[in-house]
C-alpha cells in the first residue's frame, strides 16, 4: 500500500488523541470531582453546571486534530524525511523528551502516587455518588490517563513532525492540524494559565494552588513549556511555512 507509513501514524494518534477525548470527562470526574449536569457521553463535547452552559472546546479542538490525522489516513501528504534545521531539532527533542520524562515518572514509577504500582489494580468510584466501584488494571488506567493525555500525544505528535520536512504549504493534513492545535492551546492559555494568573483562581487540575504553589508543581512546568512550544511552532509554520531546495 502506497505511503503506508503515514496512515500507521495518522491511525495511531488519532486512536490515542480520540480515546483522551472520550476518556477525559470520566478521568476529571473521578480525580477532580467535577460533574457535567449533561452527563456522559454529552459532557464530550457540552458541559452543563448550576451557573453555565458551554461548548467543550478543549475537546472540540482536540477532535479536529484527529480529523486532521483521519484526512492524512484517507490521503497521505506529510514528508517523514528529517529536516536538519538546527531549530526545528531542537523543539522536536524538547517535545520528546517531555514525552519520556511524564511516561517513565507518572505511569511507570507512579512519583504522584506512590501507593499505586504499574502491575497492580484501582479501584475507583463512577458516576460519582452512585456507590458503583470499579476495578481496572492500573496498566489501562495510566495509559488512558497519561499515555494519551494532551501533554503527552500532541508532545509526541508535534515533536515527531517538527523533526521532518512536512510543511502545511504541501499538506492539507498537517495544516489542519496545526491550525487545530493552535486553536487548542490558545483555549488551553486563555481559559487556564492567563485566567489562573490574572485571578488567582485555577480551573480543573490547577484550582485549589496559589500562584507560587502551582509554579513549584513539576507538571504545570511539563504542562506549560511542551503547550508554549508547540503553540510557538505551529504558529511559525502557518505563517513561515518550511522551504526545502
Amino acid at each position: 500500500m502506497e505511503k503506508i507509513k503515514n496512515r500507521i501514524f495518522a491511525l495511531f494518534f488519532a486512536i490515542i488523541i480520540f480515546l483522551w477525548i472520550i476518556w477525559n470527562p470520566i478521568w476529571d470526574e473521578v480525580t477532580t470531582h467535577f460533574v457535567s449536569s449533561t452527563g456522559y457521553p454529552l459532557s464530550i463535547f457540552w458541559i452543563s453546571t448550576s451557573d453555565v452552559n458551554f461548548l467543550n472546546f478543549f475537546n472540540i479542538f482536540l477532535f479536529i486534530i484527529v480529523l486532521g490525522l483521519l484526512y492524512e489516513f484517507y490521503k497521505p501528504s506529510l514528508n517523514f524525511e528529517w529536516d536538519k534545521n538546527k531549530g526545528w531539532k531542537a523543539a522536536g527533542i524538547f517535545l520528546i523528551a517531555i514525552v519520556v520524562v511524564v511516561v517513565i515518572s507518572i505511569m511507570f514509577l507512579e512519583i504522584d502516587e506512590p501507593a499505586q504500582n504499574i502491575l497492580g489494580s484501582r479501584t475507583f468510584e463512577y458516576p460519582l455518588g452512585s456507590g458503583q466501584i470499579h476495578e481496572w488494571p492500573n496498566l489501562l488506567w495510566e495509559f488512558l490517563s497519561v499515555f494519551c493525555m494532551e501533554t503527552v500525544s500532541l508532545s509526541l505528535l508535534f515533536g515527531i513532525l517538527f523533526m521532518t520536512k512536512s510543511a502545511p504549504q504541501k499538506s492539507k493534513s498537517y495544516k489542519m492540524m496545526l491550525i487545530s492545535v493552535v486553536l487548542f492551546e490558545l483555549f488551553v492559555f486563555v481559559a487556564f494559565y492567563l485566567k489562573f494568573f490574572i485571578t488567582g483562581k485555577g480551573e480543573s487540575i490547577y484550582s485549589g494552588y496559589a500562584k507560587m504553589e502551582l509554579l513549584q508543581q513539576y507538571w504545570f512546568h511539563w504542562d506549560f513549556w511542551s503547550e508554549l512550544v508547540i503553540l510557538v511552532g505551529a504558529i511559525w509554520l502557518l505563517i513561515k511555512g518550511k522551504e526545502f531546495s
